[in-house]
């Protein structure tokens, strides 16, 4: 079976999560426009907003922030920040021991991003991966902060996230 096949048999519509991990957004000093524009175009896309949430940059909420979102049903989270290299961008180290499985959406996301900002791209440690739990499967793909990432990763992410659900399923 060849990819437009398992594609034309991937989920349409899935639930969703938008999870924007920034110590100032948190706190209300910065408006999250990635996080507004992440939801906004998954929602434009058909899919159904289970749960948005802003966390700081620490590692049990950012644990406690995927948890929520697959009580709220969600099969696919994206989170927005963290994925530098400061000492407080935390979200690669929280999140990927929660992977059963990780994808290689960091590699074509730098691939994207490198059309867009040149070599900076080497600076993000954008992924993905899948988790499995009580019979159920979430998808994550974790975007830089920036609405220039958001805007890139976007594309990618609804494009591909009804396939990753398909696969992660099997």
């Amino acid at each position: 079976m060849g990819v437009e096949e398992h594609k034309e048999n991937a989920p349409k519509k899935f639930r969703f999560a938008v999870v924007t991990i920034s110590d100032t957004a948190s706190r209300g000093e910065k408006e999250d426009a990635s996080g507004k524009f992440l939801v906004e175009e998954l929602e434009k896309a058909g899919h159904e907003k289970v749960l948005y949430e802003i966390v700081p940059d620490e590692k049990m909420e950012i644990i406690g922030a995927l948890v929520d979102a697959f009580r709220a049903g969600a099969d696919v989270v994206v989170t927005s920040g963290g994925t530098g290299i400061t000492s407080r961008d935390i979200t690669m180290e929280s999140v990927r021991p929660l992977f059963d499985k990780e994808l290689s959406f960091g590699e074509i996301f730098r691939l994207a991003s490198y059309g867009e900002i040149g070599t900076a791209a080497v600076m993000t440690r954008a992924t993905a991966g899948i988790i499995k739990s009580s019979g159920r499967v979430m998808a994550v793909f974790c975007l830089p902060g920036s609405l220039g990432a958001a805007k890139t990763g976007i594309k990618i992410i609804l494009n591909e996230a009804g396939h990753v659900l398909k696969h992660g399923r099997e």
